[in-house]
């Protein structure tokens, strides 16, 4: 059903008003901010009419009513002035990423970290959302002759290094035929890809020098798993609980934001470079009553998501601008720093 112009501007009135008093909305109110408003029997009859169509719900008979997720939906996709961010506001970005170290391991961590700071709430940062995270250099440092360290880092930036110690002489054939390996098995594969099995077919390409080798290319399997661990980042938990009825409900939203697998599912199915992800929309009953601002950076070679995750009634007008702006910074650091280690 087409809603009428009317309709529309008494949903975008009535969520602005939920976002700004937190209560339920009475034709009253709502009379005194519609610009020429109709009576208030006019719009105890439309809103009953918006009730039957999903847009507000009535929490008890004689209350005003509260929009629906459905309403919110409708707001911020069609009826909301984004508006932009101010300059003032861009200088207090750019002033906080400039104490940053454009480091692509910790960056996406700063990043949510700034966002908590300029909102208030519960800020993620998932890296690569969108493509498969490849080993890009494996490379082993002799550190004397039994010792070495082992070094790996990723196409998007991310590095480890580690030392460790052989029960036998580390000679140059044997850093040679480490090269060789990590170049033709290990370097350009996915990290999802680097399991057991994988491990045990590479080692058994060493021949007679699997027992040298096995313990180097073993670490190496073992960083790029911790890499993979650690592409999600979590910040400002506990004003998770400020958000929910209860601390159960927030342990549960806690746990779940806190699992990769899950999170990157659910900003990964955001197709906008920046938009708006309801609990209702995911499969997550625990994200019922809550929303999420979310921005891709990087551009089409997309590196992460940042998001907000607040109440469904949180300033999307205040908030989109900012998340936008901060998104485009870090994906421009990032490509930089890319860009450098490409060179």
């Amino acid at each position: 059903m087409e809603l009428s112009p009317r309709k529309k501007a008494i949903i975008a009135e009535l969520v602005k008003a939920h976002i700004e008093y937190g209560e339920p909305i009475g034709s009253k109110l709502l009379a005194e901010r519609l610009e020429n408003s109709p009576s208030s029997a006019t719009l105890r009859n439309e809103m009953s009419d918006l009730c039957e169509l999903g847009f507000l719900e009535q929490p008890h008979t004689s209350a005003g009513r509260i929009p629906t997720a459905k309403a919110y939906r409708l707001y911020v996709t069609e009826l909301m002035d984004k508006g932009s961010i101010s300059e003032e506001g861009k200088q207090v970005i750019d002033d906080m990423l400039s104490r940053v170290n454009p480091d692509p391991e910790n960056i996406g961590m700063k990043a949510a970290q700034i966002l908590t700071e300029l909102t208030g709430l519960p800020s993620i940062s998932v890296a690569s959302t969108k493509k498969e995270v490849v080993l890009k250099r494996v490379t082993l440092f002799p550190m004397g002759k039994t010792s070495a360290i082992v070094f790996v880092i990723t196409d998007d930036g991310r590095a480890r290094s580690r030392f460790i110690h052989s029960s036998t002489p580390i000679t140059p054939s044997l850093l040679t035929k480490f090269d060789n390996i990590a170049a033709d098995k290990i370097c350009g594969v996915g990290i999802s890809k680097l399991d057991t099995a994988y491990l045990q077919g590479v080692v058994a390409l060493s021949g007679l020098d699997a027992l040298s080798l096995a313990p180097f290319i073993a670490c190496a399997f073992e960083m790029a798993s911790d890499i993979s661990k650690n592409d999600i980042c979590l910040n400002g938990a506990a004003n998770i609980f400020s958000l929910c009825q209860g601390e159960a409900q927030a342990r549960r939203i806690i746990e779940l934001l806190s699992e990769r697998e899950a999170m990157r599912k659910i900003l990964s199915s955001l197709s906008d470079p920046v938009g708006i992800i309801f609990g209702d929309d995911t499969a997550y009953t625990e994200l019922k009553p809550t929303g999420m601002i979310v921005a891709s950076y990087g551009g089409s070679e997309e590196l992460g998501r940042l998001a907000v995750i607040g109440p469904t009634r949180m300033s999307y007008e205040k908030i989109l601008p900012s998340i936008e702006y901060l998104s485009n910074k870090i994906g421009n650091i990032m490509t930089e720093v890319l860009k450098g280690l490409e060179e």
